[in-house]
């Protein structure tokens, strides 16, 4: 992940929690109970691109935190609950996250390519608590007009491990953007096709993601984190000239305060 993929992470992140975390500190320390979850940082392996087989490792935030149930921090997705039903197992929202692009040097198959910039998308968004399941659907549209498309992001989390030290939870993850967003991705325009990289332009793309995250509690304070993603591109984007590999994992490690 490049240095702007990073900064547009940590900016995220910053922005949707700020608030609310300030809020809580603002008043007597019995606030703290509203925080739930974890806060650290630690160090995330994952390819220079999607599609890629170059892979690298950098530092991160890392934070899966609630704040009185209402605003929360999970990874790589910040948002905030507008409306939850009275027994606090379903909920309305908005929501973002980041989508990384890339640069020309991320690979040997997009030497001559334009770089293609990281987008903060983000929307609506609904979840519901169905134990020991958890189902959330969002509509994202690209807030930073990057590629201007449209996205809807399917995700079906369950527990595996709540007892003593150990926090697990295992996921699916299905995120699929418009036609816009494949072509801006995984496409090739025609200045920039050559006779081994021919110009192609994608139809929507379906990406699927199984995974888990969890945490090991070492006291009451801290405990380390963990998680890691298999990610599969489906066919229209899998067949792109730039595409070197159409599976790619993420995992990450680190250090966290408990909350």
């Amino acid at each position: 992940m490049n240095a702007s993929s990073r900064r547009a992470l940590c900016l995220l992140c910053t922005m949707l929690a700020v608030p609310e975390i300030c809020a809580a500190q603002s008043t007597d320390d019995s606030t703290n109970a509203g925080l739930d979850g974890y806060l650290g940082a630690g160090a995330l392996y994952m390819s220079r691109y999607t599609g890629g087989t170059r892979y690298e490792t950098d530092p991160i935030p890392l934070a899966m935190i609630d704040y009185k149930e209402t605003a929360y921090i999970h990874f790589d997705r910040a948002g905030v609950r507008m409306w939850s039903s009275q027994d606090k197992k379903m909920a309305l929202g908005i929501a973002a996250e980041p989508r990384f692009g890339y640069h020309a040097e991320d690979g040997d198959r997009l030497v001559g390519m334009s770089t293609r910039r990281d987008a903060i998308e983000g929307g609506a968004t609904f979840d519901w608590e169905l134990q020991p399941l958890s189902l959330s659907v969002a509509y994202f549209t690209d807030w930073s007009r990057s590629s201007g498309g449209q996205s809807w992001r399917f995700t079906v989390d369950r527990s595996l491990v709540d007892r003593g030290p150990w926090d697990i939870d295992a996921y699916i993850d299905l995120d699929y953007a418009d036609a816009k967003i494949a072509r801006y991705y995984f496409g090739v325009r025609a200045d920039e096709s050559t006779a081994a990289r021919p110009a192609y332009q994608p139809g929507a793309v379906l990406i699927s993601t199984l995974g888990f995250s969890g945490a090991y509690k070492l006291n009451k304070s801290y405990a380390l984190l963990f998680g890691s993603g298999l990610s599969s591109l489906g066919a229209t984007a899998a067949d792109s000239p730039i595409v070197e590999r159409s599976t790619g994992i993420t995992g990450y490690f680190g250090l966290g305060v408990i909350f």
